[in-house]
């Protein structure tokens, strides 16, 4: 089975060269330190989790139970998963795991007759030294920025984006959380909500967080008007949808927008994708990047489906920078022609290339990057090819794409 893009010579010199960059790493999921990272036993789902196994969802493969983290579990033998397998192991979110278990494991195409023996094989190198093996040997990968609740142990080699109040405002035990983390009394009104969270964000920045994360909402300007009623009726229900969620939300990541630019830290904001797309609509962010110049916006997964406007606000806001992360898995030929297009419009120090977004299995880190940087290659050679710019130019770009940008954006 073929893994690999067939590039032409052009393209190749460059991927060759990508593979001697350094890389900062965008956006990752996965546990906090190696010591929680290999307790961890690898199962079958952990191979296609988190986004194969979605495919596999609307493929119609039945997905009764979901994993502690909340992605949907495999429960069936092989011989009823491989029709839904057979139906989605060409797409983009498949390519990392077969470039993996081919050039990590030797393992040209999982099989009924192999799974069980890749598992095996699998788990026996998930022990000490897997980070150093994978993401510095393999990867070439610098710091990896980990998106999570809590900060990593990892030092070195992870660095924190920490989720703001507004990505944990669905369940009130989140923001009770918040209270108690800066030794507050429990949250009775959204004053006290207020009142905690900048200085929750001030000690997370001090104990060494790089960034918060926030996402796109379907909201023009909040209120507090709005927020409150919301606020009292999670203090009763405890838990909430994340749409019923939103007037809260909305009002809560303006005032951290705030705080994040006294920190001088960026807010990284999630975009597209996921369920109900539009409710992530990048073009929703318009008036909060104008009423917040001041802070830096992490404008994250290339605003898929909505990639020609994400290009036009990176474009047109100084403080709007463009993050590929998740992207080249998505569909990676709509990677490379709005990046063609990114070329001609977004400066070019506006570009963060990478990050793959996983949370176990992280050989698909590796996998991911091989994807990514074909893609990039083939964007830049062509511009080589059309005599646009020449083979050193197109190194210096791609280099600040996937190191220099994000290291002095993220101040690593």
């Amino acid at each position: 089975m073929q893994h690999r893009r067939h590039l032409d010579a052009a393209e190749e010199e460059i991927f060759e060269y990508s593979a001697t960059v350094p890389v900062i790493d965008t956006h990752e999921h996965i546990p906090g330190s190696e010591e929680d990272y290999v307790r961890h036993e690898i199962t079958f789902s952990d191979l296609f989790c988190p986004y194969i196994v979605f495919d596999l969802v609307s493929a119609g493969m039945p997905s009764e139970h979901r994993s502690p983290i909340g992605f949907p579990l495999i429960e069936c033998g092989w011989d009823e998963f491989e029709p839904y397998w057979n139906a989605v192991k060409h797409g983009s979110y498949a390519r990392p795991l077969h470039i993996a278990l081919a050039e990590l494991y030797g393992i040209d195409e999982l099989s009924g007759d192999n799974h069980a023996q890749a598992l095996e094989r699998i788990n026996a190198e998930n022990a000490p030294g897997l980070f150093t093996r994978i993401f510095r040997e393999r990867c070439n990968i610098e710091t990896a920025v980990r998106c999570a609740s809590d900060l990593p142990s990892a030092e070195g080699l992870l660095a924190g984006n920490i989720n703001a109040p507004s990505m944990r405002a669905s369940a009130f035990a989140n923001l009770e959380k918040i209270a108690q983390e800066v030794d507050a009394e429990p949250l009775q009104s959204l004053d006290d909500l207020i009142e905690v969270s900048g200085p929750w964000m001030e000690r997370q920045v001090a104990n060494g967080a790089i960034e918060f994360k926030s996402k796109a909402m379907p909201v023009d300007v909040p209120s507090r008007k709005d927020a409150e009623p919301v606020f009292a009726r999670l203090r009763r229900e405890k838990t909430l949808s994340e749409e019923a969620v939103v007037p809260l939300a909305a009002y809560l990541r303006e005032l951290e927008a705030a705080k994040a630019a006294e920190l001088s830290v960026p807010l990284a904001l999630h975009t597209g994708v996921w369920n109900d797309f539009r409710n992530l609509d990048v073009t929703d962010l318009i008036g909060f990047i104008q009423r917040n110049p001041d802070t830096r916006m992490d404008i994250y997964h290339l605003g898929i489906p909505v990639v020609r406007p994400a290009l036009q606000i990176v474009k047109n806001y100084p403080n709007a920078y463009l993050n590929l992360c998740w992207a080249h898995i998505v569909a990676a030929d709509m990677v490379v022609q709005t990046m063609r297009e990114a070329v001609d419009m977004v400066p070019l120090n506006k570009i963060f290339a990478f990050g793959a977004d996983y949370v176990f299995f992280i050989e698909k880190i590796y996998g991911h990057l091989v994807v990514a940087r074909e893609n990039l290659s083939i964007v830049l050679a062509e511009r080589v090819k059309r005599d646009l710019m020449d083979m050193s130019r197109a190194r210096e770009i791609l280099k600040s794409w996937l190191y220099d940008n994000p290291k002095a954006f993220y101040g690593l």
